[in-house]
């Protein structure tokens, strides 16, 4: 019996911290594919920063992560600073879309000693796809 009071405390520390650090890497998992889609939305050339960074926020909280905001993502263009919206790039202007959240408003345990991770974040580059405008006859050619 005296082992299992040995044996028992630290057996529980352990459990936590993994417990612990598998929040850590759902939490990241969640935040990569969630910039990821922001950068899908931003490639397209027709989303603006707002819609692209509600793309991020809606992803999110789709996934049960709820205490994200706009103000919490970021839309950055680095080909050009003068053209901040994703509708006014050209094609293959380079952007970065990034979200970073405070780890105490999505970890399950309130043990500060377990992780010292303070804030979590994920960012992801994209090449805007905006097409050149075309025009394309729809007329059938008659023979």
């Amino acid at each position: 019996m005296n082992q299992y009071a040995v044996v028992l405390p630290l057996l529980v520390v352990l459990l936590i911290g993994i417990w612990e650090v598998g929040r850590i890497v759902e939490v990241q998992q969640l935040l990569t594919n969630a910039v990821r889609e922001g950068g899908r939305q931003a490639s397209t050339g027709v989303k603006t920063t707002s819609e692209v960074k509600d793309a991020v926020v809606r992803y999110l909280q789709v996934n049960g992560i709820t205490s994200v905001s706009a103000s919490d993502v970021t839309v950055t263009h680095i080909t050009s600073s003068a053209r901040s919206d994703p509708t006014a790039a050209n094609q293959l202007d380079q952007f970065r879309v990034t979200v970073t959240i405070p780890f105490s408003s999505v970890r399950w345990v309130i043990l500060n000693q377990i992780t010292s991770a303070s804030t979590l974040s994920a960012s992801a580059d994209w090449y805007s796809m905006r097409d050149i405008p075309i025009t394309v006859n729809a007329s059938i050619p008659l023979q």
